[in-house]
């Protein structure tokens, strides 16, 4: 499916706004404290924690400057961050650099590591014994 330039110019614009309105949402208040926050169907179902279990609460501390704190709610969510820092970076080096375009995210190993961290980290922030309950939100 292709777009015409006002319709790609229109879509970039409203994703941005909503992105936007997303942080300032998340930024202004505490998804720990707020009833209209969506719960994790998951954990409301076994009250196990998924790998994303935490995601809301670390986004809100990371957005106030509380990175450690928000860490203690999602371990795992630092690997997101490495993962679109590097797609970032790739961006911008191919602008200055077209003849360089490799990258380790089209490797094509890299889902499979990514999906054993996150099979490994779902089952161990689920074992309720030390060191394992560092990983629970």
């Amino acid at each position: 499916m292709t777009f015409s330039k006002p319709a790609k110019i229109l879509l970039y614009l409203t994703a941005t706004l909503a992105g936007l309105f997303l942080f300032w949402l998340y930024f202004k208040l505490d998804p720990g404290g707020q009833s209209f926050f969506p719960k994790c169907p998951f954990h409301s179902l076994t009250g196990m924690h998924c790998p994303g279990c935490g995601s809301q609460r670390a986004l809100h501390d990371f957005l106030h400057g509380n990175i450690i704190e928000g860490f203690k709610h999602n371990l795992l969510i630092g690997l997101g961050f490495l993962v679109l820092f590097y797609k970032l970076f790739l961006t911008i080096r191919s602008k200055y650099y077209p003849e360089k375009n490799s990258s380790l995210l089209y490797n094509p190993k890299t889902p499979w590591v990514i999906l054993v961290i996150i099979i490994s980290f779902w089952i161990l922030r689920n074992i309720p014994y030390q060191p394992f309950t560092f990983l629970a939100p």
